[in-house]
């Protein structure tokens, strides 16, 4: 998306109806909503850009996704967003091609490349005896998973355990070390044992404490279709949807204020409004508040010790290679930890959307790698030839690497900023959180989150205001003090 810097008066003390912290998805979904409702927004990010972890990057001219390049579907809520915006946003949803994707594992020294099996939830397979799962499995792990299905039902739940334990108890740690955590660690950026299923994937928690099983409740919402498949995109890539959303805030008349870094939300000292500090010293002032920042900079700003977390890096390349024209990993591969790789996966970009495809010459491909860590090495063309050719089995030349770029986030991984009493008091005294920190991982689940709490904050301003208006398509009618400079 376009990176003009939206700037105002950031010493300003006008009083607002909502101050958003963050300009990620969340929040922006937040600030259009309630500016559409009539509510006076004002949206405050401590980057230069908006979109949070929906942001464009250019590759040689091509503009990819460096975040997220695709939503889940098994909500509809970013669909309902789509739906829900101006035409002239032209956003078109789109699937991925049906090749599905790879899982790269070491087997007797040689790096194995097989499909990710068909019927999986989060890896847990639907079929454990099916010949995908068994050929990544082996035979007797296989079955210990198959067994599952018999084995006592868990006992009441006083404390959820992390998605690896959990797994390991019921299925045995072969189907942690070999499906379970690979994907972890590609799609969430943390390993499984940091992890756990009530927030991953809510309905498939539920369903094993109703039915007592974990391979029943993957049976009972795994899809038919590759892995990889039960998601969609935005023509174009992702970062379109945020820029839309960003834009049609604008239109409703909230202020998105960018390079302005909150250092503090607390209670002002009449009680009546939230004083929101600014590192450069201006305050903003809020009947609420929501924080739709990534975790460790929730924690920071209500005064707590944040809990330091490893960087994410994603590296995209454009390379010449024609052997991938066939699509060997399908639309990518993910690692397992005993691979020898700097990259925990590859999406084959051009392989998995038609839009991509069609925006490079015959030949030329787009791949993206996310890091094993900050210091993986994976900077120079040899460094990325290497794992091209280890992930895909393709021989590739540092020569035939054209163009890089790469993004770095900080703050990428998911967990509550406080434990649901002290949220719950917070939001009592107007401070309210949105984004994956408290809606689980995902647009699938932060979308749907960020709407129902404008909609609840929105609620909450009309019983306090019956002056609010009470047509909620039309742009309130106190204009927006921004500047846009290019």
């Amino acid at each position: 998306m376009a990176d003009a810097v939206t700037r105002t008066d950031l010493s300003s003390a006008d009083r607002h109806d909502l101050v958003v912290v963050g300009g990620g998805i969340a929040g922006l979904v937040i600030a259009r909503d309630a500016a559409r409702a009539g509510l006076r927004v004002v949206l405050l990010d401590a980057s230069d850009h908006r979109g949070g972890m929906l942001r464009r990057g250019d590759l040689a001219g091509i503009p990819i996704d460096l975040g997220a390049e695709s939503f889940a579907t098994r909500t509809d809520g970013v669909a309902d967003l789509v739906a829900d915006l101006p035409a002239d946003a032209a956003l078109e949803i789109v699937s991925p091609a049906p090749g599905g994707a790879h899982l790269a594992a070491l087997a007797d020294g040689e790096v194995l490349h097989a499909p990710l099996p068909r019927r999986t939830v989060l890896g847990i397979p639907a079929d454990p005896l099916a010949d995908d799962v068994v050929r990544i499995l082996g035979d007797a792990a296989a079955r210990r998973v198959a067994d599952e299905r018999h084995a006592d039902a868990p006992a009441a739940v006083t404390e959820e355990p992390t998605l690896a334990d959990l797994v390991a108890q019921r299925c045995g740690p072969e189907l942690v070390r070999r499906l379970v955590d690979p994907l972890c660690r590609s799609v969430y950026s943390a390993p499984a044992d940091r992890l756990y299923l009530s927030r991953l994937h809510p309905a498939l928690w539920e369903a094993y404490l109703t039915g007592g099983s974990l391979v029943a409740a993957a049976a009972t919402l795994a899809r038919p279709e590759r892995a990889g498949a039960a998601v969609a995109g935005i023509a174009g890539g992702m970062w379109r949807l945020a820029d839309a959303v960003a834009r049609d805030a604008e239109r409703h008349g909230a202020r998105l204020v960018t390079a302005a870094s909150v250092v503090r939300a607390t209670p002002a000292s009449d009680g009546d409004d939230i004083a929101v500090e600014l590192g450069s010293g201006g305050v903003f002032r809020g009947a609420r508040v929501v924080i739709a920042t990534g975790a460790t900079a929730a924690r920071r700003l209500l005064g707590g010790a944040p809990e330091e977390t490893a960087p994410v890096r994603v590296v995209a390349a454009l390379v010449h290679a024609p052997a991938l024209d066939h699509h060997p990993v399908g639309s990518g591969v993910i690692a397992a930890v005993d691979v020898p790789s700097a990259a925990k996966a590859l999406t084959h970009v051009t392989a998995k959307w038609a839009w991509a495809a069609a925006s490079v010459p015959a030949g030329q491909h787009v791949v993206r790698l996310s890091a094993r860590g900050a210091d993986a090495p994976l900077s120079s063309p040899e460094d990325l030839a290497r794992e091209i050719a280890l992930l895909t089995g393709v021989d590739v030349a540092a020569a035939d690497v054209l163009a890089v770029t790469s993004a770095e986030w900080t703050d990428a991984v998911a967990s509550a900023p406080a434990d649901d009493r002290e949220l719950s008091a917070l939001a009592d005294r107007g401070i309210h959180f949105a984004g994956a920190t408290v809606a689980g991982t995902g647009l699938a689940s932060v979308v749907p989150h960020a709407r129902e709490l404008a909609r609840e904050l929105v609620a909450r301003h009309g019983a306090t205001h019956t002056s609010s208006p009470s047509d909620t398509s039309t742009a309130p009618d106190h204009p927006t003090t921004s500047r846009r400079i290019a």
